[in-house]
């Protein structure tokens, strides 16, 4: 068989126990599956960078997987590499829908407040405004103010300027806060995601893109430039502020629908027939009792320091590199790298994107154009990770791998005698942890002159006394489900000398 075809051969099989894995339910599993697939191609672009079957799989695997991963996130939280924070928008239910009467003197107090500070958002004092600063100031809500008042020094300048730039009010920035509480990587239960809690479709319609690789939702930048386009947008519908806030939210047909249907004009009116979910009611006077306390939060007893700015410079890269390998090389925490990127859904940068950016802290441009940018292929990916099957010993995965048993226990910190635990997770130091000896670097210069040649697999195995079909198929790299299919095992029964097929039929006849 054609060495690519053996390539191909290996990461289906990898995609399609993904794909049964998936239809299972099990989600994580199946992520790994097919991580494996699409490492399978990676590796092999490198050893035949200019096929063109090669990257056609890949381009054609990629957009299967990633249909796949949309799908589970409407039902759970996919299968990706980051983890996820919980959506502030989801807990607006708690903000008091049925304002309780406000003393008269405090109210003549705070709309006086309110006319000292600096707004460029109408601000309307009404119960339920009143009802919403009373819960953020004294009430159950105060520590998610202090919160939204540290975070928000993260992203304010960047935020600020966008903004300005769209024609969007700066008292908007706290729309941030009621959705996100200013986490990138906040998800909400309807699996809304990043700072502006962009839907899938609403995301792409304002040019944030969505792949196996990268979300944009979670790139604070452009996320908030596609918010303050998409809020200017409703604006320019409504021509209402607190209107274009509530369609934000509940979307603009649903706002437009409940204009008629209330025959009202404003917002206050449907807020006050219920005309509008319980959510969206809360909304509004959420984000105007942010705006007044973020303006002037040593006012309402806030006494909390902002974070300090993030100040970042944004760098183009196209080869898949690993997270890691980047932070190494420009001597930065891995964490502060992550935290930089969070769209990045996975520990390595996208391959041949030529429209993604890598976000890094202001002043290292420079450094990574010296030492990230003139990397090989080989030494940009750095780790593997692995999940235990039945089985499976060190050596089995070592073998795989092409690394040695000691590389992987050192990795790891475990010893060669700590016993696997089916599931558990490796990292495989692919591109190599541990200094090679003299011997090995001599090996691997002189490979690295001479094309690769990659062994077909047998077609078939004759099976040896000790055999059973857990180690026949690690031994070949499939799995225990293939081979009972392929061979029509209604059992893990085996006799010795059987021989058992390690393709497909199709497969077979082409060997």
């Amino acid at each position: 068989m054609d060495p690519v075809d053996t390539i191909i051969a290996q990461a289906h099989r990898h995609y399609d126990q993904g794909v049964r894995l998936y239809d299972n339910g099990s989600l994580k599993q199946a992520g790994t599956e097919f991580n494996e697939a699409v490492d399978t191609l990676l590796k092999a672009s490198r050893v035949y960078p200019l096929n063109a079957r090669i990257r056609k799989e890949m381009t054609d695997l990629v957009a299967k997987v990633h249909e796949m991963e949309l799908a589970a996130i409407r039902t759970g939280d996919g299968f990706n590499d980051t983890d996820n924070d919980h959506a502030a928008v989801d807990e607006l239910g708690n903000v008091p829908t049925s304002p309780p009467p406000i003393d008269p003197n405090r109210r003549d107090a705070l709309e006086a407040n309110v006319r000292n500070s600096t707004h460029d958002l109408p601000i309307e004092l009404n119960s339920r405004v009143l009802a919403a600063l009373e819960y953020f100031q004294n009430g159950r809500g105060h520590k998610t103010m202090e919160v939204g008042l540290e975070r928000v020094g993260l992203y304010r300048p960047m935020m600020e300027r966008i903004l300005k730039e769209e024609g969007v009010p700066l008292d908007l920035i706290y729309l941030a806060q009621a959705e996100s509480a200013f986490l990138p990587r906040a998800v909400s239960r309807a699996k809304a995601r990043g700072m502006w809690q962009f839907i899938s479709s609403r995301g792409k319609e304002y040019g944030l893109r969505q792949t196996w690789w990268i979300d944009e939702r979670s790139d604070p930048e452009k996320s908030t430039r596609a918010a303050a386009r998409h809020l200017k947008d409703l604006y320019d519908e409504f021509d209402d502020w607190y209107l274009a806030m509530a369609a934000y939210n509940a979307g603009p047909y649903r706002v437009e629908q409940a204009l008629k249907k209330a025959k009202a004009t404003t917002f206050w009116q449907l807020a006050e027939k219920r005309a509008l979910p319980k959510e969206t009611i809360n909304y509004v006077p959420t984000i105007l009792a942010f705006a007044i306390i973020g303006n002037n939060p040593d006012t309402y007893g806030f006494d909390v320091e902002p974070t300090k700015p993030m100040e970042t410079e944004r760098v183009q890269l196209q080869e898949a590199t690993d997270l890691r390998v980047i932070a190494e090389n420009l001597s930065i925490p891995v964490d502060s790298l992550k935290e930089l990127n969070p769209h990045i859904l996975r520990w390595t940068t996208p391959p041949d994107d030529s429209d993604f950016e890598l976000v890094l802290p202001k002043g290292y441009t420079e450094a990574f154009v010296a030492k990230v940018v003139p990397l090989n292929e080989n030494e940009r990916i750095l780790w593997r990770y692995h999940n235990v099957r039945q089985g499976e010993t060190l050596s089995a995965i070592a073998r795989k791998y092409g690394v040695s048993v000691p590389e992987i226990t050192v990795s790891n910190k475990i010893s060669a005698k700590t016993p696997l635990r089916v599931g558990q997770e490796l990292q495989i130091p692919v591109s190599g942890v541990t200094r090679p000896s003299a011997a090995k670097t001599q090996t691997a210069a002189a490979a690295s002159t001479k094309p690769a040649k990659t062994t077909a697999p047998p077609a078939s195995y004759r099976v040896q006394s000790g055999d059973t079909l857990t180690a026949i198929a690690t031994k070949f790299n499939v799995t225990v489900n293939d081979l009972k299919k392929w061979n029509r095992l209604t059992s893990t029964r085996l006799d010795i000398g059987q021989k058992l097929s390690l393709a497909p039929v199709n497969l077979r006849q082409a060997n």
